[in-house]
């Protein structure tokens, strides 16, 4: 009873923080509104957290009740739902990666004028983070937890090197000397400890493109321009690490040997510098799997120093279907969901970055050893994400595919990318944006 009263108590506060006016408890309507909450979460600790977010609400907005259902969620099941008539009356999808073809396709609706007719304030969202959710000028989601990525690196093994671990590369000529000084070969040609590998524990195609002003798209010209002079010299740069460091596949075979998690080769000393996830800070990661480990964090080298402590940003996105018949009901939980405790609540369950202003500075985030990075980041005027175009999951698709061409093939990097951008515009052109 006394965690019911403070469930309570709770959401009403939360809902006055957030414009939303919470119901008296027990005073139950006559027109009460039934909603379902498909989210993506299906572990035991996530979906107990999220169902505490649920339950806050219901208790104090007995006309407006959520119903959640978790478990790992792809696109096609959404369509399918919408198109068969069954589909939830709100979606959270762990990757934003679908929003712009739901857009397109009408699986959900625009909530820019049902966000108005609440009254919604939106001044607390950082701004990057609305950009994930967003397609062709319209709002078609909020963000509800985001993530990005910067440089973990081994202090310890910078200063053996003789580098000051209170001052990691800026650069990406720092980032090769580094590099450089960091790698350790074994007598037999193969390498004991690799200095920076920019394909573990994936590609960063995503993560590194925008550092080296490479653009995928532009918006007013319609056009892929993954071709550009700029990100063709962000491909050579892939190459030369493969150049120097595969010789007899020693760099492939470090990178086979992973266990443990993204950061798995930084936590058995192979590997003492690399790009990782925030969520990597979280107790069931390094903490759990290298708790000895003496690492930090900065932001990913730049080309342009304008741009370092800028980062790649995407993360869980709330959507409203476009077949609900309470659109203002769901936007009022979305809109409570843009409240600090709920969103404290699944930040810190998920190890990943608020999507609000106030939540930058609250100390349950910022004590969070090595974290302070990923929320500065985050808060870069220079943030970005990825162009929300209906094609992009083909494009980075193909980003990866022409990748492997040039690092494992010797493709020609213009070449590579003249065919991949030409080939894209054509879908871009016959499916539209």
């Amino acid at each position: 009873m006394r965690m019911k009263l403070a469930n309570r108590a709770l959401a009403g506060m939360l809902l006055a923080a957030g414009g939303v006016i919470a119901a008296a408890p027990g005073a139950l309507a006559d027109d009460t509104v039934s909603l379902t909450l498909r989210y993506c979460w299906g572990g035991d600790a996530e979906m107990a957290a999220m169902e505490s977010v649920i339950s806050a609400w219901n208790d104090a907005n007995p006309s407006i009740q959520v119903t959640g259902i978790g478990g790992s969620i792809n696109a096609e099941e959404i369509v399918a739902s919408v198109a068969g008539g069954t589909a939830p009356d709100m979606v959270i999808m762990c990757d934003n990666g679908a929003v712009a073809g739901f857009a397109h396709d009408n699986v959900i609706m625009p909530l820019n004028d049902t966000l108005a007719a609440i009254g919604a304030d939106m001044s607390n969202i950082i701004p990057s983070s609305l950009d994930w959710v967003s397609y062709q000028g319209k709002l078609y989601g909020l963000p509800f937890g985001q993530d990005t990525y910067a440089l973990y690196y081994n202090a310890d093994e910078f200063a053996a090197a003789g580098l000051d671990p209170s001052q990691p590369p800026k650069t990406w000529e720092e980032l090769w000397t580094y590099a450089e000084k960091l790698t350790k070969w074994n007598a037999d040609g193969s390498l004991a400890q690799v200095g920076f590998i920019p394909t573990d524990p994936s590609n960063n195609i995503e993560q590194t493109s925008a550092l080296f002003n490479c653009d995928f798209y532009d918006a007013a010209t319609n056009k892929i321009i993954v071709n550009s002079q700029a990100c063709v010299d962000w491909f050579k740069w892939y190459k030369t690490w493969f150049d120097a460091y595969n010789k007899d596949g020693a760099l492939v075979n470090v990178i086979a040997s992973r266990t443990g998690g993204d950061a798995g080769l930084l936590i058995t000393g192979q590997q003492a510098m690399g790009i990782f996830g925030e969520w990597n800070t979280g107790k069931a990661y390094i903490p759990t799997n290298g708790p000895d480990l003496n690492y930090d964090t900065a932001p990913i080298p730049a080309i342009d120093p304008a741009k370092y402590g800028a980062g790649f940003m995407n993360g869980n996105a709330f959507l409203v279907t476009s077949s609900t018949r309470n659109p203002e009901a769901a936007a009022k939980f979305g809109m409570y969901l843009m409240t600090d405790n709920p969103s404290r609540t699944m930040a810190l369950q998920n190890a990943s970055v608020p999507q609000l202003k106030s939540l930058l500075t609250d100390p349950a985030l910022t004590s969070i050893p090595h974290f302070q990075a990923f929320l500065d980041i985050a808060n870069h005027p220079q943030a970005w994400t990825t162009p929300m175009i209906s094609v992009y999951g083909e494009l980075r698709d193909g980003l990866t595919n022409a990748l492997d061409a040039v690092i494992n093939g010797g493709a020609d990097p213009q070449a590579t990318l003249d065919e991949l951008a030409s080939g894209i515009q054509a879908r871009l052109d016959a499916n539209g944006p």
